[in-house]
């Protein structure tokens, strides 16, 4: 009798991640204990969604951003840029659903576009990227690059404006 209880609680319990969306499981953590406010879906043409994240004060500390990025399987792209007294940091990007694309050795090869993303300072008005180069890179590993520095930009600027979305709506 125990082990078959044991057994329906594991087999729920592996049911229930497995069903969890990885992208709201990466913006909820990213977004612990803040106030958070999201665009619509689609954002713009180019990305998919934005979150921003305040914190008692009213000061946007945490955005979150993305897409879904053409690989060699489409997968979401993730920005998350924290706000700093010294500026933005883009803290992290990744790939959630990166287990969509199955052939470990294509997986690996678009997780190392991800390395160079990692607690880079920058400045969302330079007309630079904030992540320059990457040595190496196929061209999805360039493209994706190329859409996670947008991106990273993107949220960064509408953290200081603050637009409408993130204000609460009028009852």
């Amino acid at each position: 009798m125990l082990f078959r209880v044991l057994s329906i609680g594991l087999i729920t319990a592996w049911v229930s991640t497995a069903q969890a969306d990885p992208i709201q499981t990466a913006v909820d953590q990213a977004m612990a204990g803040l106030e958070v406010a999201s665009s619509d879906a689609p954002y713009s043409r180019t990305i998919k969604r934005m979150y921003i994240g305040w914190d008692a004060n009213g000061e946007a500390k945490v955005g979150v951003v993305y897409r879904t990025i053409e690989s060699y399987k489409p997968i979401t792209g993730v920005v998350i840029v924290h706000k700093t007294p010294e500026g933005f940091v883009l803290h992290e990007a990744l790939f959630p659903d990166i287990s969509k694309i199955k052939n470990a050795k294509d997986r690996n090869m678009v997780l190392t576009v991800l390395k160079s993303f990692q607690d880079v300072p920058f400045d969302p008005h330079a007309e630079k990227s904030a992540v320059d180069g990457l040595t190496g890179a196929t061209r999805y590993g360039i493209k994706t690059s190329g859409y996670l520095n947008y991106m990273a930009r993107r949220i960064a600027l509408e953290m200081e404006t603050l637009p409408a979305w993130t204000k609460p709506k009028k009852k």
